[in-house]
């Protein structure tokens, strides 16, 4: 190969040029082998030959620009060299289609004049870029029921026509909202509760200061210096397939439930579904290994793998992101815990460092854009589309922060000590979905407050609070209900596979969120769900301690089919007790209906399992005596809410 100009004197850098292969290989320009860049080495003599025989030397304001030769100095050593006498001095350029990346320049090979600068946009072949504000990624639903595509301009501009965004997983839900939230508070604030208040009267946002801001900001996908949310340094690693960043996809050894493909079938994505998936990836990545940059390999879990992500959600999407847009004033450090530095991840004027590194947020809008791995898009085209065909993943910014003080969409509590007291001296837990643990049986969480600031048991969502204050404003109808929905997922025990998404609900009565009646509130809803928790340890000693008795095998708990009856029940128990509230009638009847519902249904399921369990004759007396236990333990379980209940209900008409 042609070594370049210069001597050893003049400044210079030998780089190795390599084609990208199939996922994370690699070929020497000129050779045969294939090479993974990022194993630990040293490699065997005649890969070595082949390396060296792919090497130039570029010289400094010779063969280059001087930036450019310095930036591919400062760019990692690949694992593979470093082990090695004869590579340990050089970096490595990997080429897609005889084109790569350094530092915002497009570097160009062919045979003959080697290795040369282009202009972005210099040459006509270069690929377009996909505007994330025009163009169509975000999946929506209408208020007509119509399922559309729509950029972050028309999510915005379109949003009192829109009913809510729904991807294709409830993570990629959530991951939308917590991105255009954070575009709304750049936009729009609102910088009081007045400024609030308007928006909310509004039938539309204002279209000029969305439009204003895109065009401030870079969110071009394949941007050379500053793709989206990604890090365009990785240009020197090698891509793999950008199944990594779609959980049910099989990637190497790690074949999924969902998906029967293998590692060999040649996955492609289009650039919106490569965006959905990128911001998807940066919320909710699970931990573990992840390609080097340099050397680290460890990666914690995103941010929103540690809690249940909760959005508020009105009858629009313009409702929805007015309900979870808490005042915004960085200048002010509103919302607590936000400084005047506070921004989201794209207005940073340089994008993240490839290197790893952990900082706490700047505020609230840099949370909610956490850049929690390194990314980097390649692209490629099929039949004249273009399309996504790589990505590197390393890993990225590790939070530091204190959830209850930092996250605003997320609910906290204090963990329960034998006899259900709140530990004092334990720190605040997220709130987290569970297959099995609805979500309404968190509502004390969720929607009350704990007026008690000193050793406070429980802490809602900030979005909560500031609705029970417009309330009180008169912005928002006492009598409104809204819907409380929450997103997460489940890992496996070493946090590193996606096991299961998860998303639930529970109806939202604003009348429920009234901090003045947060004791009043909390206390009924804790006996209510305190008589469901009954129910449900009465069955599973029914069926635990016959199965101890007999010494018989364990089978699948009796109440996992006994706690899915009760979502829609409990929705309606808050329904009522909200309108009982508004209008100033009695509670009785809405306390008295919901535990009717949790005995049937617990009654009703202890009597199919009895119905289904096999014992021979001489064995019904043993079940007959654990059946009267149960209903003994049911009859203590009604007896003792009515008991709690009753410091909570009031009569008709009294006063509230």
């Amino acid at each position: 190969m042609n070594s370049g100009s210069g001597d050893d004197s003049d400044p210079h850098v030998d780089v190795v040029l390599v084609r990208t292969g199939r996922d994370g290989w690699a070929t020497p320009v000129g050779g045969a082998a294939e090479v993974v860049l990022t194993d630990p080495g040293p490699p065997d003599a005649t890969i070595v030959a082949e390396l060296l025989a792919a090497a130039v030397r570029l010289v400094s304001d010779v063969d280059l620009p001087d930036e450019v030769v310095w930036a591919i100095e400062d760019s990692p050593t690949p694992e593979l060299f470093r082990r090695s006498p004869w590579l340990h001095r050089h970096k490595v350029l990997v080429l897609r289609d005889g084109r790569c990346a350094v530092d915002g320049h497009v570097l160009v090979y062919d045979p003959v004049s080697g290795i040369r600068v282009v202009e972005v946009g210099a040459e006509p072949e270069s690929e377009p870029g996909f505007d994330l504000g025009r163009e169509p990624w975000i999946p929506v639903v209408t208020v007509d029921g119509d399922q559309e595509f729509v950029g972050i301009e028309d999510v915005i501009l379109r949003a009192h026509e829109l009913r809510r965004i729904a991807a294709e997983a409830p993570t990629m839900t959530a991951a939308l909202h917590r991105l255009i939230l954070a575009v709304f508070h750049r936009v729009y604030g609102p910088p009081s509760e007045n400024a609030w208040a308007e928006l909310w009267s509004a039938d539309a946002f204002a279209e000029e200061p969305v439009r204003d801001y895109l065009r401030r900001h870079e969110f071009d996908l394949f941007h050379p210096k500053l793709p989206f949310m990604q890090c365009a340094a990785l240009a020197s690693l090698p891509p793999a397939t950008p199944g990594k960043l779609v959980p049910y996809r099989a990637v190497g050894n790690n074949v999924t439930l969902f998906d029967h493909t293998t590692a060999t079938d040649r996955l492609l994505l289009t650039p919106a579904e490569a965006a959905r998936w990128l911001v998807t990836t940066q919320a909710f990545d699970p931990g573990g290994m992840k390609t080097p940059y340099e050397k680290d390999k460890s990666s914690e879990r995103a941010p929103c793998n540690g809690f249940g992500v909760v959005l508020v959600e009105g009858a629009t999407l313009k409702e929805t992101l007015l309900l979870n847009a808490i005042v915004y004033r960085p200048l002010d450090e509103l919302p607590p815990m936000t400084t005047a530095e506070d921004h989201p991840v794209w207005e940073s004027a340089t994008g993240p460092a490839p290197t790893p590194d952990r900082r706490t947020p700047r505020g609230w809008t840099d949370l909610l854009t956490w850049p929690s791995r390194r990314v980097l898009l390649s692209t490629t085209r099929v039949d004249g589309e273009l399309k996504v065909d790589g990505v590197v993943l390393t890993p990225g910014t590790r939070l530091s922060a204190s959830g209850p003080d930092e996250e605003k969409m997320a609910a906290y509590r204090k963990p329960r000590g034998p006899r259900g007291k709140p530990k004092q001296d334990a720190p605040m837990y997220a709130v987290r979905l569970d297959a099995v643990r609805r979500i309404w049986r968190h509502s004390v969480e969720l929607f009350t407050v704990d007026n008690w600031q000193e050793g406070r048991s429980r802490q809602r969502p900030p979005a909560l609070d500031q609705i029970d204050t417009l309330v009180e404003r008169g912005a928002i109808y006492r009598s409104a209900v809204y819907t409380l929905r929450v997103f997460g997922q489940r890992l496996d025990s070493k946090a590193s596979v996606v096991e299961a998404w998860l998303e639930d609900e529970v109806s939202a009565p604003v009348a429920l969120m009234r901090a003045t009646r947060s004791e009043r509130f909390s206390g009924f809803m804790g006996a209510a769900i305190m008589v469901a928790d009954d129910a449900g340890s009465a069955l599973r000693a029914l069926q635990s301690e016959f199965r101890s008795e007999l010494r018989g095998s364990q089978a699948n708990p009796i109440d996992l089919s006994f706690w899915p009856r009760l979502g829609r029940p409990f929705d309606t128990f808050l329904r009522g007790l909200a309108e009982a509230e508004v209008n100033r009638r009695a509670d009785t009847p809405v306390a008295d209906q919901w535990v009717h519902v949790v005995t049937e249904a617990a009654t009703e399921t202890a009597d199919r399992w009895l119905r289904g369990t096999q014992t021979e004759p001489t064995k019904l007396v043993v079940l007959g005596r654990h059946d009267k236990q149960f209903r003994d333990r049911l009859t203590a379980a009604k007896q003792r809410f009515r008991a709690d209940a009753a410091a909570f209900i009031k009569g008709e008409g009294e006063e509230r």
